[in-house]
């Protein structure tokens, strides 16, 4: 990753969580100005040629090389990966599980955290998602159910990094997630963005992990 985490290149892969939030941005954001990214501290998972190829007859993607390394993908098959194909909260369940294990996180016991319809799914997958609930990154999406088949968008995708970023740790020469564009102290970089299109038809939590992301350069 770039900055904080060193262990992924391709976290605009990761998604899945319904906010908890409906509450619009807009009054509470200034309008979109044209800024550069804030983040001083980048540093790359995958150097060049680092990573092998793995394999993928679909895709020549170094990025899908660099998290097949570090196992958080292992494709849709041996051999594919499908690049254009969506993303089931099931599916990042996995994602995350695997990113946060390789970026230092402890993940909890992966115990039934009361989710009815997730039964059908199999035990790997329903304790990545019950894991995932411990650690705060998802809510599901009511009280009782996570959506396994769901699929996600782009603001839930950016809530779910910017909570799973949240809980690890910082290492050598890193920072947290927010501390470097003032979301940690006064949110004074909140206001600046350069997306014209999520001042309305998002939460207020998705506007900000959005922003977030935009200055980490997770996202471009």
């Amino acid at each position: 990753l770039k900055r904080r985490i060193g262990v992924l290149t391709a976290v605009a892969v990761l998604a899945a969580l319904v906010p908890t939030l409906s509450i619009s941005p807009a009054a509470a954001a200034a309008s979109a100005t044209a800024v550069t990214r804030n983040d001083t501290a980048t540093f790359v998972s995958c150097p060049s040629g680092s990573a092998a190829a793995a394999g993928f007859t679909d895709t020549t993607s170094t990025d899908v090389d660099c998290i097949a390394m570090y196992g958080i993908t292992t494709g849709a098959t041996a051999t594919t990966y499908e690049p254009t194909a969506s993303i089931p909260r099931w599916q990042m369940a996995l994602y995350l599980t695997r990113f946060m294990t390789e970026a230092g996180y402890t993940l909890g016991s992966g115990a039934d955290q009361g989710f009815t319809d997730i039964s059908g799914e199999s035990a790997a997958i329903q304790t990545a998602i019950n894991q995932i609930k411990q650690a705060g990154v998802t809510n599901g999406t009511t009280a009782t159910t996570y959506s396994p088949a769901d699929n996600v968008s782009r603001e839930e995708m950016a809530m779910f990094i910017e909570r799973a970023l949240s809980l690890i740790t910082p290492g050598p020469g890193g920072n947290s997630e927010g501390a470097s564009i003032g979301v940690d102290g006064a949110l004074a970089n909140l206001g600046l963005y350069n997306y014209t299109d999520i001042d309305s038809g998002v939460t207020f939590e998705g506007h900000n992990a959005i922003v977030e992301l935009y200055h980490l350069g997770v996202t471009g």
